[in-house]
């Protein structure tokens, strides 16, 4: 009875395993489970966001209240600390969402499927089937996706893989996506805008290492995929234990790094500050700032892809981490028209949707899914590959590549 039992189980896997890894309906599969977890990321994701965002405003005003005797710390509290962290914790639900479902298909043996059905692509682009899962744990961090290049035994294969993994859109860039697609997007419309986003990261990496490795990494192709594990039902203890732990890092880089980053932008956004009777309102206060000034300089070049100062600003931590974009943009519209801490009542969505159209919103995001790879990605990469000309062309090529496409796509809908 046993063994009857065991080939039937055999049976049914070798049945399943010919559907997954099939060419059409394994790829087709593939895109509707990647499209559902976008979606239910929203679904699930966005109740708890609005309730973390009300407890956060609840929280400004109670603390600013406390701190009315004491203007300058009421501001960095209300501005600084719980405009830029608070709006970051914000977007928890949707990172924690995101790394757990793909935690979950990872333990369950079937990205190891995906990763031999992609094989065919990859070869086509100039990489082999061991280069698949690097670029998928780009989706959760670069950085240890970075790290898992050693895998790959070509070197040239692995330089081209580490060149091209950060427009795989890691969990630091969601925040900011979350944040302009709930704001400019109609919500039939935002998973697609989402997804859209993501592919488009997928496809600009796949077609730059095809460019690569015709060009500056020309090598003999070898594919160097392993044995398949047995498809298994996944340990939801296991998958329970990673997603907490990835929430305790975002929370903790939330409460260290990103507070800290938090406390020297609201400095650049508050001084100097202008003289008493010049500045008729706290928007013309920031412009006055040191990061008001920053994002001016750069607008005559940056406002062809359709940035205007805020948003140059905000690109200037960016580049310390992806989160700390939401954090500037949180403080910015914190104290505009007036505003101080308590009044961050009006929501960041209503004052996005007020300032940008969609068409900005796409190309801005367009913009971080290439450009400014963090701190931390760019010195790996400097490891990995043992030089830092590597790392610094990565960093130049992908900005450049960023805004050109950003640019491109601004300049193309606005010709529509």
């Amino acid at each position: 009875m046993e063994r009857e039992a065991e080939a039937q189980d055999n049976r049914w896997r070798t049945r399943l395993d010919a559907v997954l890894m099939h060419r059409i309906w394994g790829s087709l599969i593939f895109l509707c489970i990647v499209y559902i977890i976008f979606f239910l990321s929203f679904a699930i994701g966005d109740p708890l966001v609005r309730l973390i965002q009300t407890g956060t405003q609840m929280f400004s005003i109670w603390a600013c209240r406390m701190l009315e005797p004491w203007p300058r710390l009421q501001s960095l509290l209300g501005e600084g600390v719980v405009g830029g962290v608070g709006g970051v914790l914000a977007f928890l639900p949707n990172v924690v969402l995101l790394f757990g479902a793909i935690t979950l298909l990872e333990n369950s043996g079937y990205m190891m499927r995906v990763s031999r059905l992609m094989s065919r692509i990859m070869k086509i682009m100039g990489l082999n089937g061991s280069s698949f899962a690097p670029l998928l744990l780009g989706f959760g961090c670069s950085v240890p996706a970075i790290l898992s290049t050693r895998r790959i035994e070509a070197r040239n294969d692995r330089l081209v893989t580490i060149a091209v993994l950060p427009m795989m859109s890691c969990a630091g860039r969601l925040p900011i996506y979350m944040m302009f697609v709930s704001a400019l997007f109609p919500s039939r419309l935002q998973a697609t805008v989402l997804f859209g986003i993501y592919a488009s990261g997928v496809l600009l990496a796949l077609c730059c290492a095809r460019l690569l490795k015709n060009t500056l990494f020309k090598t003999a192709q070898r594919d160097s995929l392993h044995h398949m594990k047995r498809l298994r039902l996944p340990s939801l203890r296991k998958v329970g234990a990673l997603m907490w732990s990835r929430a305790f890092m975002y929370v903790r880089k939330a409460g260290t790094f990103i507070l800290g980053a938090s406390i020297i932008l609201w400095f650049l956004n508050t001084y100097p500050r202008p003289e008493e009777g010049t500045a008729p309102n706290a928007a013309a206060a920031m412009e006055h700032s040191y990061a008001g000034q920053i994002g001016h300089w750069m607008e005559p070049v940056t406002q062809v892809a359709g940035f205007d100062w805020k948003i140059n600003s905000a690109l200037l931590g960016a580049f310390a981490a992806k989160e700390i974009f939401v954090t500037q943009m949180g403080i910015l519209y914190a104290v505009q028209d007036g505003d101080s801490g308590p009044a961050a009542q009006q929501t960041l969505n209503a004052r996005l949707k007020a300032s940008y159209t969609p068409l900005q919103g796409i190309s801005i995001m367009m913009f971080c899914l290439i450009a400014l790879p963090c701190i931390g990605t760019v010195t790996v990469a400097k490891r990995e590959a043992g030089t830092w000309w590597f790392a610094l062309a990565q960093f130049g090529g992908l900005t450049l590549l960023g805004f050109l496409t950003a640019t491109l796509v601004y300049q193309t809908g606005l010709f529509l």
